[in-house]
C-alpha cells in the first residue's frame, strides 16, 4: 500500500539544515563582528548575485571631490570640481567542503553520540575556518595596493622599503614590539595623507542608541602579549578605563576584545599571519571601512547522498562566493581600508 513519509534525505529537511548551517557557521566566524552589508563596515558583505545571474560583482567606491569652490562674483561654469569613481570586480566560484561516513550502522553502534549530527557540526566548523582563513589571507596581501602610507614596519616609518622582504628585515625584537604608539602611527596614516592619496574612513557601529565611529586593530596573540605586558601607556589606560562591554553588540564583547585606544578597538586573533624574517614578525591589521569584501552568489547549501542502502553517507556544504581585499584603483593603487602594521612576534 502506498504511503507518504518525509525521511532524513527529503528536500524539506535539507532546506532547514541549509539555513541552520549558514546561521551556525557565520556566527562562529572570528571576523563576523566586523562584517555587514553596510559600506561602513570593515568587511562588506554583498548578496546581489543570489538574486540575479552572473559570476562577478563590482564593488563601487567614490573618491573625494576636488575643486569646484567658487566665491564672490567669480564665474562658476568652467570652474566645476570633479568626483572620481572607482570599482573593483570580484569573481565568485564554487567553494565545497565534503565529508563521508562509512559503515554508518556499525559506526553509530560503537559510540554513545549521534555520529551523523557530529559530522554535520564538523562540516560547519571547517567551513567557518576556511572563510576566516580566506579573509585573513586576503587582507594580508602585500603585492597590491602597496604604498608607504598604508604600511608600518616596526616602531618607525623609516623602516619602510618598497621591497617587502627588505622592510621586514628592519623589524627587531628590541625596538619593534607592538605598542600603543604604533597604533597611533597607524591611525595617523589612516587619517592623514602625506603618502597615500585618500583617507581611510572609520567604521560606524551602533552602541545603544548612539552611532559611533571606530577604527579596529587586530593583532596576533604574541604581538598583543608584548603590548599588554610591556607598554606602560596601555597598562595605565586600562587601569583607569577598563574595557567597556555591551552585551547587545559583538563589537565590544568576547575574550578577543582587549579594550580601546585612541578611537581604536583592539582585538587579539591567533590566526593573524606570522612571517619568518630576521625574527618572527606578526602581520597585524589596522582596519577602517571597506577593507575587504565577501561576495555571495549562493549561501551555504547542504547536500546529502546515501549509498549502499544508507551504509555510506556523504555530506557537502556548497557555496558560491569570492573574497578580496579592496584596493582603490587610482594611478597608483592603494589599499582602501587597511594599514598593515608589522611588529615583533617572538615566541615565548
Amino acid at each position: 500500500m502506498p504511503y507518504t513519509e518525509i525521511l532524513t534525505a527529503h528536500s524539506l529537511t535539507n532546506e532547514q539544515w541549509d539555513e541552520t548551517l549558514y546561521e551556525e557557521y557565520t556566527k562562529m566566524l572570528w571576523w563576523y563582528h566586523l562584517m555587514g552589508t553596510s559600506i561602513d563596515m570593515p568587511i562588506q558583505v554583498k548578496n546581489d548575485l543570489q538574486k540575479k545571474p552572473g559570476d562577478a560583482i563590482t564593488i563601487q567606491m567614490m573618491g573625494q571631490m576636488s575643486g569646484g569652490l567658487v566665491t564672490g562674483n567669480n564665474v562658476g561654469i568652467g570652474n566645476e570640481g570633479s568626483v572620481p569613481f572607482f570599482g573593483q570586480r570580484i569573481v565568485v566560484d564554487n567553494v565545497r567542503h565534503l565529508v563521508r561516513v562509512d559503515d554508518v550502522p556499525m559506526t553509530q553502534q560503537r559510540v554513545n553520540f549521534d555520529v551523523l549530527q557530529s559530522v554535520k557540526r564538523a562540516l560547519a566548523i571547517r567551513t567557518k575556518e576556511r572563510l576566516d582563513e580566506e579573509l585573513t589571507s586576503a587582507m594580508s596581501v602585500v603585492t597590491t595596493g602597496r604604498v608607504r602610507g598604508r604600511y608600518l614596519y616596526g616602531a618607525v616609518d623609516s623602516n619602510w622599503n618598497a621591497t617587502h622582504a627588505t622592510a621586514l628585515a628592519n623589524v627587531d625584537n628590541s625596538a619593534d614590539q607592538l605598542t600603543t604608539a604604533m597604533i597611533d602611527v597607524a591611525k595617523r596614516k589612516a587619517k592623514l595623507i602625506p603618502v597615500a592619496t585618500a583617507k581611510i574612513r572609520p567604521m560606524r557601529v551602533k552602541n545603544g542608541k548612539n552611532m559611533e565611529e571606530w577604527f579596529t586593530f587586530t593583532g596576533h596573540t604574541l604581538a598583543i602579549r608584548d603590548m599588554i605586558l610591556n607598554d606602560a601607556a596601555w597598562k595605565n589606560a586600562q587601569l583607569n578605563i577598563p574595557p567597556q562591554s555591551n552585551a547587545e553588540s559583538p563589537i565590544y564583547t568576547g575574550s578577543s576584545f582587549k579594550g580601546s585606544w585612541n578611537g581604536t578597538l583592539v582585538y587579539e586573533y591567533e590566526e593573524i599571519q606570522l612571517i619568518a624574517s630576521t625574527i618572527q614578525v606578526a602581520h597585524n591589521l589596522f582596519l577602517g571601512a571597506q577593507a575587504a569584501a565577501v561576495v555571495w552568489g549562493q549561501m551555504s547549501k547542504f547536500g546529502e547522498e546515501e549509498q549502499d542502502l544508507g551504509h555510506r553517507v556523504s555530506y557537502e556544504n556548497h557555496e558560491i562566493r569570492g573574497v578580496e581585499k579592496i584596493v582603490y584603483d587610482r594611478a597608483t593603487q592603494e589599499d582602501n581600508g587597511i594599514v598593515h602594521v608589522f611588529s615583533a612576534a617572538v615566541a615565548d
